[in-house]
């Protein structure tokens, strides 16, 4: 059964990339998504050890560029409550795109990938000791190389990839727990 693909953001003007760059948006937008459910404000600053006031205008910030989505109102102790929830979307941050942008953009992209890498090695760290007692454990991989694709072959590789992971954004059943990626894929230039 073929997915539709998520509807893409392209952040393409500066104002959108400064709401989207700012590290710890970056940290509110991976829990909501690691929640796979809605939130309030107040459960991801407690979450992140930041404000509620603080949580509430950052993910505001967010919401203003379609990251972010209301779900519904909930009366909490006589306080009423609004559960958001990270859009059900992908977000390009245009990198092969050449303008005066660029240079953020690239910053961007370093600093993701960065923090994955290295949430990557302290995940590791801490599972050797469970893959030494259950060697079948699975935690993850890094997987590098060079793939010979024709452009046809590279589309068709990135379509059955963002698929896959379109369709698993959010909790269902079977789902144990949730698992970080971060994808580079891109042609090597001719030598």
């Amino acid at each position: 059964m073929t997915q539709k693909a998520k509807p893409v953001i392209r952040l393409e003007t500066e104002t959108q990339l400064r709401i989207y760059m700012l590290p710890l948006r970056q940290r509110i937008l991976r829990s909501m998504r690691i929640h796979g459910k809605s939130v309030t404000s107040k459960q991801i600053a407690d979450e992140l050890d930041i404000s509620p006031s603080s949580a509430r205008h950052h993910i505001l910030r967010l919401r203003e560029i379609g990251l972010v989505e209301h779900d519904r109102f909930e009366m909490i102790n006589g306080i009423r409550a609004e559960y958001l929830k990270a859009a059900d979307v992908t977000v390009s941050i245009g990198t092969n795109t050449d303008d005066e942008l660029t240079s953020q953009r690239e910053a961007v992209a370093a600093s993701m990938l960065s923090d994955v890498a290295n949430r990557f090695k302290k995940t590791m760290k801490a599972q050797r000791e469970r893959m030494k007692e259950d060697p079948s454990l699975f935690t993850g991989d890094l997987l590098c190389g060079i793939a010979h694709l024709s452009n046809e072959d590279a589309k068709e590789c990135y379509r059955i990839l963002r698929e896959f992971l379109d369709a698993h954004m959010t909790p269902h059943a079977g789902t144990e727990r949730p698992w970080e990626y971060a994808l580079l894929f891109h042609e090597v230039p001719a030598p």
